[in-house]
């Protein structure tokens, strides 16, 4: 497609749109050279979605300065809350609910199987000593068996509750007293922009540093606490979760206007190009 566009010599302008940190390779620095190729042959604008003044391209790309195309920042792209939602039953009973809750998420579902076991084997021992609903949501691709698994695991906590998937995560999210989850760009975006005390766990599968990056930076900022694989025993666990519920956490905030500035870059692109 890329090369069809440029063969055809045509106003059609090519823009690459990406995200905060960019996933490291084994041989960095020909993949590097690759990129640059790639973009000064095909690409005519750069828009990264992240608020430099906490993470910066420059942090896991070196070679910024080898682009021959635009770079702009458009901030953080993140998720709004729907107005007037209509809960189903089983939504509004903890939405609304006065009871505290922690909330407990693995993204998509393919990957964090072992926090969701940690969560399921802790909270019987929390059931003991906080007052807490426990929400968890697998993610709709979570193998059916394992869904089962945390199913028949659960079945003598009476704090607890799984499901796979909800429209409204992130009214929980703001309903919440604490979240436990991963640490991929959209539930750490949630996370940031609904204030939420939050424990993360990096994915660190395929040597992949992304997520690793973005929760030493948060838990720096004491913005979020770390959770770290030697943490994931129901009784070290039960003691993280307590302790962390009764810490002040850091707020800061970061640039979340990534929707309305990327579409004015881009008008102010197509319009700069039209009377050039």
């Amino acid at each position: 497609m890329l090369e069809k566009v440029q063969a055809s010599q045509s106003s059609t302008k090519v823009v690459c749109s990406l995200r905060d940190i960019v996933v490291t390779k084994q041989n960095q620095a020909r993949h590097e050279e690759k990129v640059c190729k790639l973009i000064n042959q095909y690409f005519d604008l750069l828009l990264v979605h992240s608020d430099p003044k906490f993470v910066s391209l420059e942090e896991t790309f070196s070679r910024i300065q080898d682009f021959n195309c635009q770079v702009y920042y458009t901030g953080y792209v993140v998720q709004k809350t729907s107005e007037n939602p209509v809960f189903s039953d089983e939504d509004k009973e903890i939405i609304e609910s006065e009871q505290p809750l922690i909330l407990v998420s693995v993204g998509g579902g393919r990957f964090g199987h072992e926090l969701l076991d940690c969560v399921v084997k802790t909270a019987p021992l929390l059931e003991k000593i906080i007052p807490h609903n426990i929400q968890v949501f697998t993610g709709p691709f979570i193998p059916d068996e394992k869904f089962q698994e945390l199913q028949t695991l659960k079945e003598n906590s009476n704090n607890l509750r799984i499901r796979r998937y909800t429209p409204y995560f992130l009214n929980y999210m703001q309903k919440a007293d604490l979240s436990i989850s991963m640490s991929g760009y959209n539930t750490t975006l949630n996370i940031l922009t609904t204030g939420v005390r939050a424990m993360i766990l990096p994915f660190t599968g395929n040597n992949d540093q992304e997520q690793t990056i973005r929760s030493q930076k948060l838990n720096a900022l004491g913005i979020t606490k770390t959770i770290y694989p030697q943490d994931l025993q129901p009784d070290i666990f039960a003691w993280r979760i307590i302790s962390y519920l009764e810490k002040q956490i850091n707020k800061i905030k970061f640039d979340f206007n990534g929707v309305e500035n990327t579409a004015k870059f881009l008008k102010d692109f197509v319009y700069k190009e039209k009377i050039a």
